[in-house]
């Protein structure tokens, strides 16, 4: 039993990079509205022997959510600060399957909802690059440079000293 007991394929892989590398503190606190049914659809897929179902829930509830990154230090959101949260999820069934059970599909966001805060990302700062050892100038050599001369005029190479 895991998480794709509770999601559909196509909602796995998106949970699963949600929750990489995280501790999520999560709290359903009260259904500020009874949940409401938006949308309803029957698909049939390559036959007519295969059909899902999907179903579209509206939630207005009252949670608290709290993200920790790998180092737990709070990425997003509070343990103390309940906010009000209004989200749609698309749920679906396998109705051929007499044993189906209704699964996460997707969570959708209307063009008028605000956009969430996105999450700050950790990662490893680089190493800076060591020191330069510092020349003295007696072990300094004088840069060397060849300069071509103008093929009328000259004898060849010369060399310059700086």
């Amino acid at each position: 039993m895991g998480i794709s007991q509770y999601v559909t394929e196509r909602a796995l892989p998106e949970a699963l990079s949600n929750i990489k590398n995280k501790t999520i503190h999560w709290k359903y606190i009260k259904s500020i509205e009874p949940p409401r049914v938006a949308h309803v659809r029957c698909a049939e897929v390559i036959s007519k022997e295969n059909q899902f179902a999907q179903i579209t829930v509206r939630f207005h509830s009252q949670q608290v959510l709290a993200i920790y990154d790998r180092f737990g230090r709070l990425m997003h959101g509070s343990e103390i600060l309940a906010k009000d949260v209004l989200e749609y999820v698309v749920f679906e069934k396998h109705i051929c399957n007499q044993y189906g059970t209704w699964r996460i599909h997707e969570k959708i966001i209307p063009d008028w909802m605000p956009a969430p805060t996105p999450v700050a990302k950790t990662f490893v700062k680089p190493t800076p690059p060591p020191p330069e050892e510092e020349i003295t100038q007696a072990e300094a050599k004088p840069d060397v440079a060849v300069m071509q001369t103008e093929p009328s005029g000259g004898t060849g190479p010369q060399v310059a000293t700086a």
